[in-house]
């Protein structure tokens, strides 16, 4: 088997992942889990070598950790761990969440179809079926697929930079290197949440559409015991 075929870790099967998605789990495992320290230096042949395939894997994977704000880069020193966000970045974040999603739903509110309210409610359905545990591939797995929903939810106004700055603020990965460990808290809540925003978002009124996404960012804020502003 050649190095760019082989798995990572002792046991890991490929599937229909890239290496560089198997990578950038492991890392971000590690990450969340604490077993890559804060400011610890991540070597990227070393890494290689450890995960058994070539460089590009592994510098994919720490390019798309640094995106969302997991690692630092420096230039002629490398990655390295970033720290968790604090309590004011996380604050921070969700009062960038309340101005970029609801200024997005608001723009998007013309471009709903039925097919668009069809896909979140499936995403909801999902989230909501599902157990979660501690662990970090269950978390992993709630992170990823209410991602998905407010991507959809912000991908309505249609506006490129909207969407890369939302993008660009790694909401979902911040509160996943930030929470790990301790599970989804009220996930009926959430749920319950989405599907307020959904059902507003049938009756396109945006009064109603901005306070359910509003009431959903801050009861967000509210689970994670920061003050809900």
């Amino acid at each position: 088997m050649s190095s760019e075929q082989s798995p990572l870790g002792a046991g890991a099967a490929l599937r229909s992942a890239s290496l560089a998605d198997l990578a950038h789990q492991e890392l971000h495992r590690r990450i969340a889990d604490g077993a890559l320290a804060e400011g610890e230096r991540l070597v990227i042949d070393r890494l290689a070598r450890e995960f058994a395939t070539s460089l590009n894997p592994v510098r994919e994977a720490l390019a798309r950790l640094h995106a969302e704000r997991l690692v630092t880069f420096e230039r002629n020193k490398g990655y390295r761990v970033a720290p968790k966000p604090s309590p004011i970045e996380l604050q921070q974040l969700f009062e960038a969440r309340l101005i970029l999603e609801i200024g997005a739903v608001e723009q998007g509110l013309r471009h709903i179809t039925e097919e668009a309210l069809a896909e979140l409610a499936a995403i909801n359905r999902n989230i909501a079926q599902r157990r979660y545990g501690t662990t970090f591939e269950g978390f992993h797995d709630f992170v990823r697929f209410n991602e998905q929903f407010h991507v959809l939810l912000v991908g309505l106004c249609r506006n490129p930079f909207i969407i890369e700055a939302y993008n660009h603020l790694g909401y979902h990965q911040q509160i996943m290197h930030s929470h790990h460990g301790r599970g989804v808290p009220d996930i009926e809540r959430i749920v319950s949440e989405h599907e307020a925003i959904i059902e507003t978002l049938r009756g396109s009124e945006p009064a109603a559409v901005r306070e359910a996404i509003r009431r959903h960012i801050l009861g967000g804020a509210t689970r994670l015991g920061l003050e809900a502003g």
